[in-house]
């Protein structure tokens, strides 16, 4: 078949005939294929024609010596198992449901504090913070006033409500059992946390003046935490409470674990695309601290199909292709239709028939190759 091109040149035209087997292409370019004369759209050099054999046009022949320099290695496409693998970005951060904080519980001055840097941990029991408190005070001068009075009804009940404010107000059953022995009441009193964590949070300083209600410490339980994953809003099918994942962090990567999507968030976050989702991890050993970073990995249930390694595929824009050895020392390219793929692993909807000698080591070098020596990309079954 002979393509007919007309070109008009001072005032006259010309016919040029073009060969269906000849084609105009760019050296520094190989992608770019015309059936014209004329420049580069790329770099706008003058396209060069050249002639290709039809039944040589996806194929590239290679010697032993060759094709062991390139370490090419062909496998049989085979079906297999393989499922749909989605890796999410995520970050460790603290569990909002398993944090606490500690209270004044009445108005005062902070005389001393027992932990000021965040990190460290407090247990139950221990001594968090001296305060005064004026009010606390009278409390207690109250509560011994109460005591040196004749026993009786009202004296008891005086006495218990002076004692059940003391407790209110953060004294201990010990503090209040020394009070009544010592028959002294304290400028300042020690009060004792009644809960344990990690400090994560110390908003006050020594000598701020506190109100009930005020928070001296923030604590959070670091046994439980939240690893938030990062995703996308074409991903959202992951986002559903209950989905399992596995978690990889990304300092420990042999510290696999498996979890479950305990919540989503409904909107998105700060304006983006990105939507987020919490799994819920035990870290009894407090392994993993939070800010740690981790990869999510959530995989759909396998099928049956054509599987190749990633490897053996090339991509170029928006087609795939593959190299198949038709026979020693010869290699044909095939475009396919890809499906989907894993870490390692991508289903080959078509293009590839179960048995054929697909080259899984070596195809971009094979591709390099074909490049080099007939300058023009591989167009496999590609409609020029």
């Amino acid at each position: 078949m002979i393509l007919y091109l007309t070109v008009t040149s001072c005032n006259r035209q010309v016919e040029v005939k073009i060969a269906d087997n000849e084609y105009y292409v760019c050296s520094m370019d190989p992608q770019v294929m015309e059936k014209q004369p004329g420049p580069c759209p790329i770099c706008k050099m003058p396209l060069a024609k050249i002639t290709i054999d039809p039944t040589q046009m996806n194929v590239i022949k290679l010697n032993a010596q060759q094709i062991k320099l390139a370490g090419i290695k062909t496998e049989k496409a085979s079906i297999s198992n393989i499922g749909k693998e989605t890796i999410l970005s995520g970050t460790f951060n603290i569990n909002q449901n398993h944090t606490s904080q500690i209270s004044s519980k009445i108005d005062g001055r902070i005389e001393r504090l027992y932990h000021k840097i965040t990190g460290e941990e407090i247990g139950e029991g221990e001594p968090v913070f001296d305060l005064y408190s004026r009010e606390l005070l009278l409390t207690e001068e109250e509560f011994l006033t109460n005591l040196d009075k004749p026993n009786g009804g009202i004296a008891e009940n005086m006495v218990q409500a002076s004692k059940n404010k003391l407790r209110l107000w953060g004294l201990t059953e010990t503090q209040i059992s020394n009070l009544e022995k010592n028959k002294e009441a304290k400028i300042t009193n020690t009060i004792f946390s009644k809960t344990s964590g990690t400090i994560i949070e110390i908003p006050v300083r020594e000598g701020d003046f506190v109100k009930e209600g005020t928070r001296i410490y923030k604590l959070a339980d670091l046994k439980k935490l939240w690893v938030e994953a990062q995703v996308y809003s074409t991903e959202i099918e992951l986002l559903r409470e209950g989905t399992s994942v596995e978690i990889i962090p990304e300092s420990m990567p042999e510290e696999v674990m498996d979890g479950k999507i305990s919540f989503s968030n409904p909107g998105f976050q700060n304006e983006s695309k990105i939507l987020l989702a919490r799994i819920e991890v035990n870290n009894i050993q407090k392994k993993f601290k939070p800010g740690m970073e981790a990869r999510i990995i959530h995989q759909t249930k396998e099928k049956k199909a054509l599987v190749l390694p990633s490897d053996a595929v090339i991509r170029s824009g928006k087609h795939s292709q593959v190299w198949i050895q038709t026979q020693k020392g010869s290699f044909e390219v095939r475009m396919v239709e890809t499906g989907i793929e894993n870490n390692d692993k991508i289903e080959i909807v078509s293009g590839v028939t179960e048995g054929d000698d697909v080259v899984v080591k070596g195809a971009y070098l094979i591709n390099s190759e074909y490049i080099f020596r007939k300058g023009m990309m591989p167009m496999g079954d590609m409609k020029m």
